[in-house]
């Protein structure tokens, strides 16, 4: 088998459903891989051999981005006992530590707490001055980690000058990362190259071997048309003021901008009366709400605004984010590439900690027949290792930062008012184009950040968790079993067709090398 021939037919048929349905959606998670594998050990049949070896590289792979998960470690240990070759001797000692460690504990929290808070360069302080001696067996796992999602350049040179071998799935894609970011494109493509030839399975390492060996990493084209950007706003003055001038500070051509003041008591109407002067009416539209709508409302009032009815794309913006000057044009190389989408996203950090995930691209999450359903949440198991850097089909985007054009928003509808003040309605209306046959795109190759933490807002406060408790249970009531079936259904014939399509042109692009270079047959 080649390195992207694992996708297609007749190896990824004849996986169990649940297997290839995680696999498309992706494994780079470290709860996703473990129950992952956990689904392909308990596997029978004729394949039963062959998956249950999948299974444990699934299960090493949740290991790697987890290392200090004593459980996880004492499970792989007892499956594998008394089987030889199926470990290397680096990974039954690092497993061993993990799992017997009494210090394992509060190093995993640790951790996780770098990992929720951003500060990897406090972890690595302490890693540098505490790492137990008797933890060298899982330095290089931990270590990897900590490098990768800091972004430090010097940090990822020492380790990856240390690093012996990989050979775990985790601990390789450590590897590569750290190639790429080091070496750049070529370096980064060998490196992807030779772990598909080991993990041919990781659904993202293709994914993003695909998009740099065409150039769509590096892709910005301008939007065929004009855009119209929408913010809507509630007292809060500064974090507006900085979201206006990082739009003004953007790569925009014809562009109008149109503001919704949600009856706001702060300094609010100076920023834009501001902004108003410095831009001219000509292109920047103020509305003022007399109370707070909230959000669905309010992206309707902006929707149906007389003045922005001519624009070709629409972009949503929040109005508290970090934009790069690049964000509408790589949104327009998502546009080029899936012309057909119903609304353009993509990933969303934390403002001045970009390996804290808050979003990217959202699919329905595995569930049973009949069972509440939800959006799967890869983005939050971990920090961000570049396991969404590619652009392709998911079945919804966040609506902190996300584009349709005119025509698209206009056939999707209005965003549910019954989800005010806020939560859920971007998800619903996305579940509602893709009933429709429009699915969403997540541009992995724009990341914007967000000052504010939605999620973490309603973990800290019991009236907002109440109401996105609320709002889901709405949503859940909203579809019915056969619109989710159906939902599931096309969510798996989208992204097996992308990545077919995907694997496929790798195929004839490492044929056709060193003679011509095949021609770009579309997506």
């Amino acid at each position: 088998m080649g390195p992207y021939d694992f996708f297609l037919p007749p190896a990824f048929d004849a996986l169990p459903e649940a297997v290839a349905e995680g696999l498309l959606i992706g494994c780079l998670a470290r709860n996703q891989a473990a129950r992952l594998g956990l689904e392909a050990l308990r596997s029978k049949g004729p394949q039963a051999a062959a998956t249950a070896r999948l299974g444990l590289d699934l299960t090493l792979l949740a290991f790697d981005l987890d290392p200090l998960n004593a459980e996880l470690a004492k499970a792989i240990l007892t499956m594998t006992a008394g089987q030889n070759g199926l470990l290397s001797a680096a990974a039954r000692a690092a497993l061993g530590v993990a799992a017997n460690a009494p210090w394992a504990a509060p190093w995993r929290q640790a951790l996780d707490d770098a990992a929720r808070t951003g500060d990897w360069a406090g972890f690595l302080t302490r890693y540098d001055a505490s790492w137990p001696t008797d933890g060298a067996p899982l330095a290089s796992r931990v270590l990897g980690l900590a490098a990768v999602a800091s972004g430090d350049p010097n940090r990822l040179a020492a380790w990856r000058k240390c690093l012996a071998s990989a050979t775990t799935p985790g601990l390789h894609w450590l590897a590569v990362q750290a190639d790429m970011r080091l070496g750049g494109r070529e370096a980064g493509m060998a490196a992807l190259r030779d772990y598909l030839d080991h993990w041919p399975w990781n659904a993202g390492a293709l994914l993003v071997l695909h998009d740099l060996a065409r150039g769509l990493d590096t892709a910005r084209t301008p939007l065929p048309g004009e855009l119209a950007i929408f913010l809507y706003t509630f007292n809060k003055a500064d974090d507006l003021g900085r979201t206006l001038e990082g739009v003004l500070a953007s790569a925009l051509d014809r562009y109008r901008i149109f503001v919704l003041d949600n009856g706001s008591t702060d300094a609010t109407p100076e920023v834009l009366a501001a902004f108003g002067d410095r831009i001219g009416t000509e292109r920047f539209f103020t509305v003022c709400a007399p109370v707070n709508v909230g959000a669905p409302a309010g992206r309707n009032w902006l929707k149906h605004l007389p003045e922005a009815q001519r624009a070709d794309f629409v972009a949503y913006l929040d109005d508290d984010l970090t934009l790069p000057p690049d964000w509408a044009l790589r949104l327009g190389a998502a546009v080029a590439a899936y012309p057909e989408a119903g609304v353009y996203g993509c990933r969303i950090s934390d403002a001045g900690s970009p390996a804290v995930l808050q979003a990217a691209e959202l699919h329905l999450a595995p569930g049973a027949p009949g069972q509440p359903f939800a959006a799967t949440d890869l983005h939050l198991q971990g920090p961000d290792l570049g396991q969404f850097t590619f652009c392709r089909p998911c079945l919804s985007v966040t609506g902190c930062c996300h584009l349709f054009s005119r025509q698209a928003l206009d056939a999707g509808g209005d965003f549910d008012i019954r989800f005010a003040p806020s939560q859920f309605d971007d998800f619903d209306r996305d579940l509602r184009a893709a009933l429709a046959g429009r699915f969403a795109v997540c541009q992995g190759h724009l990341a914007v950040g967000h000052a504010r933490k939605s999620g973490a807002d309603t973990r800290r406060s019991r009236v907002a968790g109440a109401n996105a408790h609320g709002n889901m249970l709405k949503l859940q009531g909203k579809y019915d079993a056969g619109e989710i079936k159906r939902l599931r259904r096309e969510q798996r014939i989208r992204l097996l067709t992308d990545i077919r399509k995907k694997a496929i042109w790798l195929s004839r692009r490492d044929t056709a090398r060193g003679s011509e270079t095949p021609k770009d047959g579309g997506l």
